[in-house]
């Protein structure tokens, strides 16, 4: 596969894949985050893989379970299964830095594929989620991205929404559209 770059002009970031999990046989993923001044996703977390976040340029703001640490260039931190996390950036100055999914994951793939297709599209809001909860709904569970905490009690909607929307071909069109 080409190395794609995705844009979400909605968070102001892009996405490139470098290396997919079907190009390393689900050995791993390996993508380039490019993010201007932004909060990132929420905190989250996954079962199903590790993700190792490492700088390549710029400062990247990293919260892993309630320590916040800051990453400059050469700076990596490797976050489990199974830990809540998110990124961000602060400055004004845009942040490159590498992410390692291992195993590798496709449905993190498409997720990206889906949120930033959506995004330039004009279907989510300003802070990119989906205006469509199905579409919400779909990413989050393919992705394996889970709420910690009080959000966690949204879970089971999330699943049945996502179950329903994969019934109705809501799932299909959105991998037809975005991830092909």
């Amino acid at each position: 596969m080409e190395r794609k770059k995705f844009v979400n002009p909605a968070i102001n970031d892009s996405a490139t894949f470098i290396k997919t999990s079907e190009e390393t046989n689900g050995e791993f993923t390996l993508m380039e985050i490019e993010l201007g001044k932004s909060e990132g996703p929420p905190l989250h977390f996954h079962r199903a893989f590790s993700e190792k976040y490492e700088v390549k340029e710029g400062k990247l703001y990293v919260q892993i379970g309630k320590e916040k640490k800051t990453l400059n260039v050469g700076d990596s931190v490797l976050i489990l299964a199974h830990t809540n996390h998110r990124f961000y950036n602060e400055t004004n100055n845009n942040v490159r830095f590498h992410i390692t999914l291992v195993p590798g994951h496709t449905g993190m793939e498409n997720f990206i594929k889906i949120f930033y297709g959506l995004a330039a599209d004009g279907l989510t809001d300003n802070k990119g989620k989906p205006k469509n909860f199905a579409h919400l709904a779909v990413a989050l569970t393919i992705s394996d991205s889970n709420a910690p905490g009080m959000m966690s009690f949204l879970s089971p909607v999330i699943r049945s929404v996502a179950k329903r929307a994969k019934k109705n071909g809501t799932e299909q069109w959105l991998l037809d559209r975005y991830c092909k």
